[in-house]
């Protein structure tokens, strides 16, 4: 066997749930697959396409339609292969071998698996007994640090820092600032206007949670015009394949429609919400407690998670498990009437 670096050897794939489920409610997708009139639309794009050639490396016309639909300039923005390109990219050109990363836990597992990578220092900084993000030991991880990156609103918690606690945080450090927004479509509470006013702020953006593009790899980082020049020049010419951009690009300018499919979620997320905070109160030897949500899922704290994960895929019904906790994300009502009914049977021998 060829030597490897054990950065290489050490290291687990990512574990997404595979296999056939009836319910799928484990990545945290839109319930809302595209109408057949905008499937047309699209294909009637894709038609046009030169598949001989290369497309647009800077995807223009896709950024352009982003920068639209939220409101930002197309000069301040990068388009890439999700945003786990965009991951990659920060973390391994942005930071050199043996810099300091700071993240925060819980938080998404892949901020730490591209730092291994790149070989650079990962310093954790512990949430609070309520899982919310501590400002204050946050500032102080940073002052030694190269950068700091996190997911607001939190995936898996579902909780959101507030505006002016990350404004606090931009104006008491001096590192870069990567806030992933990958599910403030469903807060408001969004620090991407302010990427031209603190020059070490970058924002993460996807279309794979409410736009409803998971099956389209496209991912979005907003930063001032120095750090956009920099992002551009590190990605890979054509990052960002043609048929992808056409997709992205037509479903962006359809305002009307996003708005009301994020509304709808917003609203069966509530409603799973407060499904699950009546469970709590009836069974709370076995659900210690519901978090407030700002995605679009739920952050259920309980012992018993890996027993109820189990119990629920054996249902076919797939949810996401954690040591401590299960997310679920808000399915449509089918979906969350078929889960709800399979959690009272599971509870109720469990209790």
């Amino acid at each position: 066997m060829p030597n490897l670096p054990e950065k290489l050897t050490g290291l687990q794939a990512y574990d997404p749930i595979t296999g056939s489920y009836a319910v799928r409610l484990d990545a945290n997708e839109s319930y809302f697959d595209l109408p057949s009139v905008l499937k047309a639309k699209i294909a009637d794009r894709i038609e046009e396409l030169d598949f001989n050639r290369y497309p647009d490396p800077l995807a223009n016309e896709t950024i352009q339609a982003f920068a639209a639909y939220y409101g930002t300039h197309a000069n301040l923005v990068t388009a890439a292969n999700g945003s786990d390109e965009l991951l990659s990219l920060l973390i391994n050109c942005f930071l050199a071998k043996g810099s300091k990363l700071v993240t925060v836990s819980h938080d998404f597992s892949m901020y730490r698996f591209y730092a291994a990578l790149s070989e650079v220092e990962t310093v954790v900084v512990p949430k609070t007994a309520q899982l919310q993000i501590d400002v204050n030991a946050l500032i102080a991880a940073c002052r030694d640090a190269d950068a700091v990156i996190f997911s607001n609103p939190c995936n898996p918690t579902s909780l959101g820092l507030p505006r002016n606690e990350v404004i606090r945080l931009l104006e008491s450090v001096s590192c870069l600032v990567i806030v992933d927004e990958a599910y403030m479509d469903f807060w408001d509470e969004s620090v991407m206007d302010l990427v031209t006013k603190y020059e070490n702020l970058i924002v993460l953006r996807t279309c794979s949670k409410a736009i409803g593009l998971a099956a389209v790899r496209m991912g979005f980082a907003v930063a001032n015009p120095y750090l956009t020049g920099l992002l551009r020049a590190a990605k890979s010419p054509y990052n960002c394949d043609g048929v992808s951009q056409a997709i992205a690009a037509t479903v962006l300018r359809e305002t009307s429609l996003l708005e009301q499919c994020r509304t709808e979620i917003i609203m069966q997320t509530q409603r799973l919400y407060t499904a699950v905070a009546e469970l709590v109160k009836r069974y709370p030897s076995i659900l210690e407690c519901v978090y407030p949500t700002r995605t679009n899922f739920v952050f259920i704290k309980t012992a018993y998670a890996r027993e109820i994960f189990e119990s629920l895929a054996k249902a076919g019904i797939a949810v996401r498990c954690f040591a401590d906790g299960l997310r679920i994300c808000a399915g449509n009502r089918r979906e969350q009437t078929l889960l709800l009914s399979a959690l009272e049977q599971i509870l109720q021998p469990i209790g």
